[in-house]
């Protein structure tokens, strides 16, 4: 899982306090538009104090009153709309705030996890360090051994090869001396005969 924080708003409040910051701009603006009716209010009277013919102008005056209302009573529909739906929005923040929870837990499981399996790693990597360490010298011995082993040879094939030229040469002189006691057994079986 990607381990890098979600990218920040470049507003750092929270959501509750920027939708009432909203709703406070809001209620500026009604405090805007009843002011703007209290300066109406005031024009009115004003008019009326002068005891004049205004009827057009209070007409005027009323028709722009009642279509402000209707459109301060819109407003306040939409309101009610955009209302509902921060609170549509609020518990589905929730439910995900709860889904992110328990995606957090099962990382940290997770993490946990991988430490182990980590660590087990490491102790297997340092039995295998050390079986390599072994194996190098069972080579080493062997080499040796077998270094050992040549020169056993070579020298029991020198001390054959001396051996059997050795018992040659015994042959060779025993078979002058057969042949010296054969031609003496015939001198003597012909003095005999």
């Amino acid at each position: 899982m990607n381990q890098e924080l979600t990218k920040e708003l470049p507003d750092h409040r929270s959501f509750e306090e920027r939708v009432f910051a909203r709703f406070d701009t809001i209620d500026a603006r009604f405090d805007t538009v009843d002011a703007h009716f209290e300066t109406v209010d005031a024009r009115l009277e004003k008019l009326e104090s002068r005891s004049r013919d205004t009827k057009p102008i209070w007409e005027r005056a009323l028709k722009a009153i009642m279509e402000t209302g209707l459109e301060l009573g819109e407003v306040k529909k939409r309101v009610g709309v955009i209302e509902g739906k921060v609170g549509v929005i609020e518990g589905k923040v929730g439910v995900i705030e709860g889904k992110v929870g328990v995606i957090e837990g099962k990382v940290g499981i997770i993490e946990g996890k991988v430490g182990i399996i980590e660590g087990k790693v490491a102790s297997i990597e340092t039995g295998v360090a050390e079986l390599k360490t072994d194996v190098a010298g069972i080579k080493t011995g062997y080499a040796n051994i077998r270094n050992e082993l040549i020169d056993v040879k070579r020298e029991l094939r020198h001390d054959i090869k001396q051996k059997l030229d050795l018992i040659l040469k015994f042959l060779l002189e025993d078979r002058e001396d057969i042949r010296d006691a054969e031609n003496r057994i015939r001198q003597l079986e012909s003095k005999l005969a």
